[in-house]
């Protein structure tokens, strides 16, 4: 589409939309004038300083600064990039777009999402609560039984609706004869809905004399559907919608678009197992949950909540299939660079029937005894079979340590590990890098035996983490007797252990996060927490006792005489070409991704990996505006 046409259609979509009802849905607006005002989404206050003007179509916060128009606003609030916002709004306001700003694939998904839609609509109505409003929605006969049952869970109005909750009929054709005039069967059977018979003469329904719960993609559209068997006697229990383009349970989370807002608000979100559990949570007061689709939490589920910026809160059942259930969440969590916490509730209980017994308060003060992950792995769980336990544990947390790309995060959660088991900081971070290296790491007795810091667990001071580091810094890396591959990397390294300005100017750029390696990063850790580059005497000891050092200075047989500007900015230069590496990498990754995503058809995902394809052009543009710039002073 050209960029007039295109400018054409944003201005339809926003002219169409009414920025008051639209910003008025998600936050609670009064008049002031001309204007509205509310408390801000994007940030915490008591005093409403977020303004809509409508005569303008804009909004502003003149407290954190954000602002712009309809498109701006669902972007930032639903971390949606700018053709999803266009899409939602287009939706909103009954605009259709021109082919040329959908991609090949929506097509068959809008089909599915209208297809999963109207059977939502048949689906709540069947259930009987109120009006019907669905096409063919009565009230049927198994109805009741279906009301009843939710009643004996303590599930009423207006959670059910909230929900929207529904009861699929007992027969083989109810939702195929409501839907047949709207919709061909060919797409019905791509959503899932129905099941073409053996024989090939027809098809029936796959849902019947069964409790649904809809479940959406991030976008709010519905995916497919969970249904739990009302009658005992019915087998499985619970059933799934079958994969389809729009649904893929590993990259569903229920309840996700309800839980947006109180997911904003504390920053955190909980994770439980069942589709019941979360509508419990929430009509607790707990507006954060969601749940897993009866699966184990997956990798894709992980980076679904790693885009929304928050931490996970894991509340998971007490048997031992939860703690399972709770460990092997761990690492695709870690994987995706989330902060966790985790409570195991009571044997026997599950966040709706504790609910029901104790009541929210007593599940807010549990809450508050949240583990983290190194103290979850020291106390909480239960070892495999046959193993002694404890070397069990401390090898998982070395496991989940290796995950961790982000150096400061690894730094301090083993620092904690190490504080919970009772070890040696020097002697979990020898497991950590022996596990890097394809070795078994330290051996099993020095990893077992408790340190002097065995006791109650205790925050680390700065003068510890110091003396600590450097150790560490020294056992770590004396194994390794080759230098990384990377010959940036290596210069850039070599040139910190003996320039002075190289040492200033990558600890101004952010110290050992700087190099990709991990053993360069514990070499040359010590050196930038005490803010200077080793001494002569110390240097030669390094040396002495580190191969890896050894090799990095014999490479390099750096120029005494250097000044020390120009030591400064080959090593800044350095510094950016690294980064560049590191950023291309990523891209290249994203757009793998980025082509699986709209083969699967999979929005949200699509949405996620475009935004961080933006971000990364933005920063290597960036960055080659400053390596010109600084070639250009350097001449």
């Amino acid at each position: 589409m050209n960029t007039r046409m295109g400018e054409e259609v944003r201005e339809r979509v926003r002219d169409a939309t009414d920025i008051v009802q639209l910003i008025g849905e998600r936050v609670a607006l009064r008049r002031a004038g001309r204007s509205y005002k509310g408390l801000c989404p994007f940030h915490t206050e008591k005093t409403p300083s977020f303004t809509v003007t409508p005569d303008r179509q804009i909004w502003h916060c003149f407290g954190c600064s954000k602002g712009g128009d309809v498109f701006a606003f669902l972007m930032e609030l639903d971390k949606l990039t700018f053709p999803e916002a266009l899409r939602v709004l287009a939706d909103r306001a009954g605009i259709d777009l021109p082919k040329q700003e959908r991609g090949p694939g929506d097509e068959i998904f809008e089909k599915i999402y209208q297809a999963n839609a109207l059977a939502r609509d048949f689906f709540h109505a069947s259930l009987g609560l109120g009006a019907s409003g669905a096409p063919g929605g009565t009230t049927h006969a198994g109805a009741a039984k279906a009301r009843a049952y939710l009643a004996s869970r303590g599930f009423e109005e207006p959670w059910i609706s909230r929900f929207e909750v529904g009861w699929a009929p007992e027969g083989w054709d109810g939702l195929l004869n409501a839907l047949t005039k709207l919709l061909p069967a060919q797409v019905m059977e791509q959503a899932g809905l129905i099941v073409r018979r053996g024989d090939g003469t027809g098809h029936y329904d796959r849902f019947r004399n069964r409790i649904l719960f809809p479940i959406a993609a991030a976008s709010g559209k519905i995916a497919g559907f969970g249904a739990r068997a009302i009658a005992e006697a019915d087998e499985p229990k619970y059933l799934n919608s079958p994969e389809t383009p729009v649904f893929r349970k590993g990259r569903l989370l229920y309840g996700l678009p309800v839980a947006r807002p109180g997911m904003r608000e504390t920053g955190e979100v909980i994770v439980a197992e069942g589709y019941l559990d979360v509508m419990r949570l929430h009509a607790c007061g707990f507006t954060n949950a969601v749940s897993t689709c009866g699966t184990a939490l997956t990798i894709d589920q992980a980076k679904l909540l790693a885009r929304l910026q928050i931490s996970v809160l894991l509340l998971y059942d007490g048997d031992d299939a939860g703690v399972r259930a709770a460990e092997r969440a761990l690492d695709p969590l870690f994987e995706a660079g989330l902060n966790v916490r985790l409570l195991l509730l009571p044997r026997g209980e599950d966040p709706d029937s504790y609910l029901r017994a104790q009541g929210p308060g007593a599940l807010r003060e549990r809450l508050e005894t949240a583990l983290d992950v190194p103290a979850f792995l020291a106390g909480a769980s239960a070892p495999e079979k046959g193993d002694p336990g404890v070397e069990a544990r401390v090898r998982r947390l070395v496991g989940l340590l290796g995950r961790i790309e982000d150096p400061i995060r690894r730094r301090l959660i083993l620092r904690r590990g190490a504080d919970v088991f009772g070890l040696e900081e020097a002697v979990l971070l020898e497991a950590v890098q022996g596990r890097g290296r394809g070795k078994k790491g330290a051996k099993t007795q020095a990893l077992v035996t408790p340190g002097p810091a065995a006791g109650p667990v205790s925050g680390t001071t700065g003068e510890k983490s110091v003396d600590g580091g450097r150790a560490a810094g020294v056992s770590g890396a004396s194994e390794a007797t080759t230098a990384p591959s990377d010959p940036v990397e290596r210069e850039l390294a070599g040139r910190v252990l003996t320039e002075e300005g190289a040492f200033l100017e990558v600890v101004a750029q952010g110290g050992a996060t700087c190099f990709n390696s991990t053993a360069l990063q514990e070499l040359l850790r010590p050196w930038f927490d005490m803010g200077r580059r080793p001494l002569d005497e110390e240097l030669r000891e390094l040396m002495a006792q580190s191969a890896l050092t050894r090799v990095l200075i014999a490479e390099l047989f750096p120029d005494p005489e250097k000044a020390l500007e120009a030591s400064r900015r080959e090593a800044r230069e350095l510094v950016y070409r690294l980064e560049e590496r590191r950023l291309r990498v990523r891209r290249q990754e994203i757009r793998e991704e980025l082509i699986r995503a709209e083969q699967e058809g999979d929005d949200p995902l699509r949405a996620g990996l475009s935004a961080e394809w933006d971000r990364i052009n933005a920063k290597l543009s960036d960055l080659a505006s400053k390596v010109d710039m600084r070639r250009s002073q350097a001449a």
